[in-house]
């Protein structure tokens, strides 16, 4: 299984979970540059030789970042179309 890379807010943080083969960034990284620096830092401490571009797995695939999806408001207003 290849190694995945996802976000999550900087108090939940786990920067890498073995069992999932995931990558954990924190969600404040927003600019992508940060981010793929932050994924290069973990693939490092893994010992998972790196080249001058991107990040790859081991197995020498992309690894991609998943999408940053934003924490959404709830309202406790409930709203009845009456259809």
């Amino acid at each position: 299984m290849c190694i995945r890379a996802q976000y999550a807010p900087l108090a939940t943080l786990e920067p890498w979970d073995a069992d999932r083969q995931l990558i954990t960034i924190p969600s404040e990284l927003r600019i992508p540059e940060f981010a793929l620096r932050a994924v290069r830092a973990v693939l490092a401490e893994l010992a998972i030789p790196q080249g001058e571009l991107g990040a790859r797995c081991w197995c020498g695939e992309p690894i991609r970042l998943r999408a940053q999806v934003p924490q959404q408001r709830r309202s406790g207003e409930v709203i009845n179309s009456g259809a």
